[in-house]
């Protein structure tokens, strides 16, 4: 962020508050994550809320298709995640079991509440971070989409974004094992929305809304954003116009190399400062229709994915 840690910890207070009035539960469980860990709260609530505090990465490429495009009539859900390769500590993937709501598989930075994910009622979630002229105080976005994942339905989740205050922009893909594939974009003051006519949508780092795109304040500043989701398009649409989406399509969409270290599959640029480095950390690849998570912990050119499943009553 380039400020002075006093600075940092001052702006992380400020969501106390917000998280209080708009997420009580999240801010109780932040501070077990806390007590658990031996940190201060302000640590947590900062790996919480940074997407709202920094310059975000030019990163993360987002796809979805339903039944209609898929060869076997299910629904998928996938994104790379790119970030940073100063921060080491490769992303972990939590399980989250809580009464009287849907069970949560999601791929966070430990003493995230939520990021990427879906749960055992069929929904899953997907993330791009935008930039956008609009500014505001509230709810950052890792905490919206624990919200939009303790939700059993689709309307239930777009809801949560649409109710609390928003403390920036984000994009946020959703689809729902029923066969629905839906985006939203965000910014601090609106939202604007994209439906999957076609079957599919594809997603990157810049706004696709006519209304909100002319306040995009970051794509003027990507190396690949417009790159990447015109390939992604391309790739996606050729196997959908055919209906033989399947999950070795996603996969070789998500290992893409076309444009080099800025492609679908990142790696690092050279010529880049140190501290700016990006690359692919993660991929994630959801059939919601059969309730299996797939991830692969790094590169997926480079990792197998890992098969993960909810837990069945009385599984440990």
């Amino acid at each position: 962020t380039g400020q002075s840690q006093e600075a940092i910890n001052k702006a992380v207070q400020t969501f106390d508050p917000i998280l209080e009035v708009h997420a009580p539960e999240l801010l109780v469980e932040m501070r077990g994550i806390a007590d658990g860990a031996g940190c201060d709260l302000l640590d947590v609530l900062l790996i919480n809320v940074r997407s709202e505090l920094m310059a975000i990465a030019d990163e993360c490429t987002a796809l979805a298709a339903g039944p209609d495009v898929t060869d076997g009539g299910q629904v998928l859900l996938a994104q790379n995640w790119d970030w940073y390769t100063s921060v080491q500590p490769e992303p972990i993937l939590l399980r989250i079991r809580q009464p009287k709501k849907p069970e949560i598989l999601t791929l966070v930075e430990a003493g995230q509440v939520g990021k990427i994910g879906m749960n055992s009622a069929g929904l899953g979630v997907c993330l791009n971070f935008l930039d956008h002229a609009d500014r505001g105080s509230g709810l950052p976005v890792h905490v919206i989409l624990r919200q939009m994942l303790d939700c059993a339905h689709l309307g239930a989740a777009i809801r949560e974004a649409y109710r609390v205050p928003r403390g920036g922009a984000a994009n946020i893909l959703l689809a729902h094992s029923h066969g629905e594939v839906f985006d939203l974009e965000l910014t601090a003051t609106d939202i604007d929305y994209l439906y999957g006519d076609s079957g599919w949508l594809v997603h990157t780092n810049h706004f696709e809304s006519p209304r909100l795109r002319g306040s995009d304040t970051g794509i003027s500043s990507s190396m690949s954003t417009l790159a990447r989701a015109a390939r992604a398009r391309r790739l996606l649409s050729t196997a959908a116009r055919q209906r033989k989406v399947r999950l070795e399509t996603f996969e070789s969409i998500l290992t893409d190399h076309a444009y080099g270290a800025y492609g679908i599959c990142r790696h690092v640029d050279p010529e880049e400062p140190a501290l700016q480095q990006t690359a692919t950390r993660a991929s994630v690849i959801m059939d919601l229709s059969e309730r299996i998570l797939h991830v692969a912990a790094g590169q997926p050119c480079q990792q197998e994915h890992q098969t993960f499943a909810f837990l069945r009553p009385g599984d440990a």
